[in-house]
């Protein structure tokens, strides 16, 4: 039997936010569950893992079950915990889990309610006092109570959670401060034991269990030996609370109403109790709650001991029960209906059964799952009346008279005259599993299509590919991975919307470039696959490329503006490059790197040097992010010269890997890759946080007027938080703002010029120096340097290297450094290496140098020496 779908729980519980689980990913949200996670939109959420959302700081069911993720749920389970939001705001939330099955998995169905505007206690709160209230108002609320109630019961929760919940409710729908507990009688003691009070303090909770029966106990004692109502005004005058008043009145409980919980056979189980902080007595209405409250309990108490008193006939209650939905028939030998029970009725859509008579009047046909069309005598009931044997869980597709299909779950009882042992009847019953297949295939979609293009998705793309593979003997199999260039400008500039449009768009392109009996999906961002089947030569997946290449280069319009996209292709075929999808997939993808290092917007084909390639990049990116956790960097330090008067005035900071087992790595051997994978971020922070810490011990120690130079990748520039970041670390290290100094290329001005201008802003607002380094080796251009606040132009060593011999490189030098000093800029120039390049640079009025000639970057030993054998001669010069 299936329980109920996902579609039917978000209608039904509207005023709660519901999330589809299937493999512990969301796949489906209302609006409420979609904006209580803090997104706008199902896509922004799809795919996140249960466990990115909810906390729990203690074991429970639920996320018991949830870390299971197998099994279907005996019953409904409801828990507390929290709900993190994008935005990581942590919430108070209650939630409920349904399951059911979907294929292979299982789904889940979580109800969400956040307790911060939805508590429990105060779901069906009543803005007014009740006695400002229409009758039909209040009678609304108080069934509204009850149907969530019985809900409880049906679902089998457990008792302490039901009878808490409905003191919580039966609080809010008195509205007039009441304090709500529920007493159960315990026969073998014959006292009373507390069972729910969830307003009551703890001390006085302590105070009122075990309850003896009898008068003079408390009103509940008195209630449950009278068997009625004890309706106390006044604790303080009333003589049933004469030896217990003291206890009530400590906590300021003045009145107190209880009513004897009955059976429908008069047998007592408790007593509800309402408390008051002053003299009241109960109006009609809330006598007619409280009575109405105390037959709910009744059906749950009694229900739960029903349970535990049927516990060796488990299977029969359980069967009986599930029968309550179903349909249920009971057919005599030629097909006459005996009887059906309205759940039949309504799925089959028989009006009479009289004017119905025989079963096959009311459909039109019956077939398999496999579409083949069952005769009657072939069918279930036919089959059971023919051979005395029960029939279960057969799949039945039946279309009725007015053409509806629907898809049953049967099952085939015989009913055999107990003398005779003949077949006199059947019982069929059947689930309308309609839903649920349609269920099943809306999840089955969304499980493997991308939410945004409706493409096959990366879980949809492995399972063709296998397939392809394992039906693929002799033929080839290709597999094309393609990545848009350039893609994040247009996020940048237009907006995600704007992305997901042109996605869209692509998305579109590209399957007008396939044939059909090929594979388009979509990996996620902007990477898309291509799985070819059935083709000859090398030549076809060539055209294919071509054909792509020629449909992205046309402009693409989105919000009337105009955008141009490259395609960087990959291409891997089976059986040369892998035999299997994940090797194939690797290798187009190494390819499709190969394609945007060799320029971007064409195709590669993979190549046995791509697989070292792709070896190498991984094991470099393996050991760089264990560099990072181990601590494996150090510094190194290349002093600049003051060329004035010889003085070291600074020192560039510069990154060294000692990897294990492999000594110092230079840093162009990682750098580069460390920017394409995204660690330069982190290795930025950590240069920046080490060199500041240690030019002010240089600083203090030397008693010396320092700079440090650190280089800031592009990256590093596109982090927002660049600027507090460096706020932080010069407050940390005490190293005055004008004693650092930032080293950036051209490369960061041409690409990134709009978005750079506030970062220049707040860099400089903290007092540091900006030096352009590499200058003359891009473009050089000009307008950069009026429209950036750049204080020194570092000369490129390239320039250097010629000098004195090159008489280009003179000029060019001079004319920069005389550029510079117009424009108020220093100058440094880095590569010196001999004395006739420093003297050329003193007399062409360069400031600064750095480079071999003085020093090649070293240890900070060797610095703190230097350093010190500097000052040393110094002072032997002065004196």
């Amino acid at each position: 039997m299936y329980p109920v779908n996902w579609q039917m729980l978000i209608e039904q519980h509207t005023q709660d936010a519901v999330i589809v689980l299937i493999d512990g990913t969301i796949v489906h949200a209302n609006q409420l569950g979609i904006h209580l996670l803090g997104a706008k939109k199902l896509s922004e959420i799809a795919g996140l893992r249960w466990s990115a959302f909810l906390e729990f700081h203690h074991p429970n069911q639920l996320k018991t079950h949830l870390q299971a993720g197998s099994s279907l749920l005996p019953n409904a389970i409801a828990e507390f915990c929290q709900l993190k939001t994008r935005q990581q705001q942590l919430l108070e939330v209650e939630v409920r889990l349904h399951t059911f099955p979907v294929q292979r998995n299982t789904a889940y169905i979580l109800r969400i309610r956040d307790l911060q505007t939805q508590p429990i206690a105060k779901t069906f709160h009543l803005h007014s006092s009740i006695s400002g209230l229409q009758k039909n108002s209040l009678s609304h609320e108080a069934l509204h109570h009850e149907k969530e109630i019985l809900e409880m019961i049906a679902l089998d929760n457990p008792l302490t959670q039901i009878l808490q919940d409905v003191c919580d409710r039966m609080e809010r729908l008195l509205d007039n401060g009441s304090i709500c507990s529920i007493m159960l009688f315990d026969q073998e003691t014959q006292k009373l034991r507390m069972a729910a009070a969830p307003s009551m303090e703890a001390e006085f909770l302590n105070e009122m269990d075990h309850i003896e029966i009898g008068l003079g106990s408390w009103s509940c004692g008195v209630a449950i030996q009278s068997a009625k109502i004890k309706i106390v005004e006044n604790l303080e005058q009333s003589e049933i609370w004469h030896w217990h008043r003291a206890t009530p009145l400590r906590y300021g409980l003045h009145s107190c109403w209880s009513v004897p919980i009955k059976t429908a056979f008069n047998t007592l189980l408790g007593t509800v109790d309402i408390y008051h902080h002053q003299h009241r007595r109960p109006s009609d209405d809330e006598q007619t709650l409280i009575m109405d409250a105390m037959h709910v309990i009744a059906l749950a108490i009694d229900k739960k001991n029903m349970e535990h008193s049927l516990a060796t006939s488990e299977d029969r209650y359980r069967s009986v029960v599930n029968n309550l939905s179903e349909g249920i028939m009971v057919i005599a030998p030629g097909g006459k209906i005996l009887t059906c029970n309205p759940s039949a009725k309504r799925i089959l859509k028989i009006q009479d059964i009289d004017a119905t008579g025989r079963r096959h009047r009311y459909f039109k046909r019956l077939f398999r799952e496999d579409a083949s069309e069952i005769q009657i005598g072939d069918d279930p009931a036919s089959i059971a009346l023919r051979t005395g044997e029960a029939l279960s869980n057969l799949s039945v597709g039946m279309q009725l008279q007015d053409n509806a299909i629907v898809w049953l779950l049967v099952n085939v009882q015989p009913i055999k005259h107990s003398r005779t042992n003949k077949t006199e009847a059947v019982l069929i019953s059947f689930t309308d599993t309609t839903e649920v297949r349609e269920t099943e295939r809306q999840l089955q979609y969304i499980a493997t299509h991308d939410a945004l293009t409706g493409l096959p998705n990366r879980h949809q793309l492995q399972q063709r590919l296998a397939t392809a593979l394992a039906h693929a003997y002799d033929q080839k199999v290709a597999v094309i991975f393609l990545d848009l260039d350039h893609f994040k400008n247009v996020n940048d500039t237009a907006g995600h919307a704007a992305g997901d449009g042109l996605l869209c768009d692509v998305a579109k392109r590209l399957s007008s470039c396939i044939r059909a009996t090929d594979m388009l999906a979509r990996l996620g961002g902007d990477e898309f696959v291509i799985v070819v089947e059935e083709f000859e030569t090398a030549q076809h997946l060539k055209e294919l490329a071509d054909r792509i290449l020629t449909k992205m280069r046309e402009p693409f319009v989105i919000d009337q503006h105009q955008y141009h996209l490259g395609t960087s292709i990959g291409i891997s075929v089976f059986p040369h490059d892998g035999t299997d999808g994940p090797t194939l997939l690797r290798c187009a993808d190494s390819a499709m790197y190969l394609a945007k290092e060799l320029g971007r917007n064409n195709y590669q084909f993979f190549t046995s040097d791509l697989m070292i390639r792709a070896q190498h990049r991984y094991t470099l990116e393996r050991n760089l992010r264990r560099a990072l956790v181990e601590d494996e960097f150090l510094l190194y330090y290349q002093p600049k010269l003051n060329l004035n008067d010889g003085q070291i005035v600074g020192a560039e900071a510069l990154i060294r890997w000692n990897m294990p087992d492999m000594g110092l790595v230079a840093p162009n051997e990682f750098i580069p890759f460390a920017e394409e994978i995204g660690l330069i971020v982190p290795m930025g922070r950590w240069v920046l946080s080490k060199a500041c810490e240690q030019a002010q011990k240089w600083r203090v120690e030397h008693q010396i007027d320092f700079k440090i130079s650190v280089n800031i990748s592009p990256k590093q520039f596109q982090d927002p938080k660049l600027p507090q970041f460096i706020l932080e670390v010069l407050l940390a290290s005490e190293l005055p703002a004008h004693a650092l100094q930032l080293e950036i290329t051209e490369g960061l001005l041409m690409v990134e010029a709009e978005h750079l201008s506030s970062v220049f802003d707040a860099i400089k607002t903290l007092g540091i120096s900006i030096s352009l380094d590499d200058f003359g080796t891009g473009f050089s251009s000009l307008s950069y340097l009026q429209r950036f606040p750049i204080d020194n132009l570092k000369i490129d060593r390239s320039f250097i290297r010629e000098i004195p011999e090159n008489q280009d490189s003179v000029v060019l030098t001079k004319a920069i450094i005389a550029m510079s000093s117009a424009l108020g800029m220093s100058v440094t120039a880095e590569g010196v290496e001999n004395i006739e390049q420093m003297d050329f640079l003193r007399g062409a009025g360069c400031d600064e140098i750095q480079g071999f000639y003085f020093s090649k970057p070293i240890s900070v030993e060797h610095f703190s020496q230097l350093l010190s054998e500097h000052k040393l001669s110094r002072q032997s010069r002065l004196s």
